[in-house]
């Protein structure tokens, strides 16, 4: 009966109705990344201050985590994720508006949407997931990285056929159907109380365990948010010639991370979780390296593609170790953990532009993401001795 349950109909429904929203949140997550340089060449902005459009998607994200716990004990998963799609829709809609404080206002929006979908819908998958949390969450982060590498061919078209505005207002739509859908559906977990209590109770205390995991958050969401969201960037400037795809460059990154995540439950059937976050990362720290001495957009798209394979396994397993390691108190410790990860965001990839702008150089900032990524491998060694022993 227990399988049946699951197969049911009342059960696939939200999954797909979560599944597919977290392809638009995947549109919606990197979007900034490939419309920056038509942000900078309309406003003529600085570096350090395009880099303001990032810190304010994520100080939006932060709103939303630390609202997230309160939220959801109060509505539920349904109303949560109802009230992200929402700000995510208005957020993105503002963005073809012709004023530079308009468009922040709109970003800071939409980051709070985000804040509330992505953490909100990654610890629904982990509760209802139960023993097999990381293919779940891999599956999910999948569909995410599906949203994220159309998202940048989407907005080359878009551009190329002066259509961004019809875009915009396409995704918003999207996410507007999804916040009316998701505003009126049961998808509250119903799943292994008996385990949930035990873990609860089993969880060891807060304090050093918060801190490394995060940590460990704040680094890789702002590694991943820097590379992603500069790629576009630094490809119109390696090769300036007419009929240069720069706006692609953000997809190879995805298009990395979407290979490595489909992948993923079939890794995970071979290798340890901990070898699979050992080895992604020292991919990373390797695609990055290489990134800041290449001079051409195909070496660069190679390098790209390397560095989303290697982060693609990490955000799940993350996320997995955490919801295992605290049970059911991963809703309340999570509204901390994605706290620290949107920090992360807002403070990583501006400091990409920051460097770039007193050094004079792109390159020079890109240091700031492969620095962390070694942080992070630093890091890793010492959730081997925090986390709960994996299934």
């Amino acid at each position: 009966m227990e399988i049946l349950s699951d197969n049911s109909p009342a059960k696939r429904t939200p999954n797909i109705i979560v599944h597919s929203g977290f392809i638009v949140t995947g549109v919606v997550t990197v979007i900034l990344g490939p419309i920056l340089p038509i942000l900078i060449a309309r406003w003529s902005l600085t570096d350090e201050r395009a880099g303001l459009f990032f810190t304010l998607q994520f100080c939006g994200n932060l709103l939303g985590i630390l609202s997230l716990g309160s939220l959801i004990s109060w509505r539920g998963y349904g109303q949560t994720l109802a009230a992200g799609f929402t700000f995510m829709a208005l957020g993105i809609a503002t963005l073809i508006l012709g004023s530079e404080t308009l468009c922040l206002a709109g970003t800071a929006g939409f980051g709070y949407g985000l804040g509330l979908v992505l953490s909100a819908t990654n610890l629904w998958v982990a509760e209802t997931a139960s023993a097999r949390r990381a293919p779940a969450l891999t599956i999910l982060n999948l569909t995410w990285g599906i949203g994220a590498i159309t998202c940048p061919l989407l907005v080359m078209l878009a551009q190329r056929g002066h259509w961004l505005g019809p875009l915009l207002f396409s995704v918003a739509g999207l996410a507007l159907i999804h916040a009316l859908v998701l505003m009126f559906m049961d998808i509250e977990p119903r799943s292994q109380r008996d385990t949930a209590v035990r873990s609860f109770q089993d969880a060891p205390p807060y304090g050093i365990k918060i801190a490394l995991f995060g940590a460990l958050f704040f680094l890789y969401c702002g590694t991943e948010s820097a590379i992603g969201g500069w790629a576009a960037a630094l490809a119109k400037r390696i090769e300036s010639k007419t009929g240069n795809l720069w706006e692609l460059a953000p997809m190879f990154f995805w298009a990395g991370l979407l290979i490595g995540r489909a992948l993923g439950p079939f890794v995970f059937r071979r290798a340890a979780e901990r070898t699979v976050l050992f080895l992604g990362l020292t991919l990373a720290i390797a695609s990055n390296a290489i990134l800041l001495w290449l001079a051409n957009l195909s070496g660069a798209a190679i390098c790209l593609v390397g560095a989303g394979l290697g982060f693609a396994c990490i955000f799940p397993l993350l996320v997995s170790s955490l919801t295992e390691y605290y049970g059911k108190r991963a809703r309340g410790v999570g509204s901390i953990v994605f706290a620290l990860a949107s920090l992360g965001g807002a403070t990583i990839p501006w400091l990409v532009g920051f460097t770039s702008s007193h050094v004079g150089s792109l390159r020079a900032g890109l240091v700031v993401p492969l620095t962390a990524c070694v942080l992070i491998l630093s890091l890793l060694p010492l959730l081997g001795t925090s986390a709960a022993p994996s299934h």
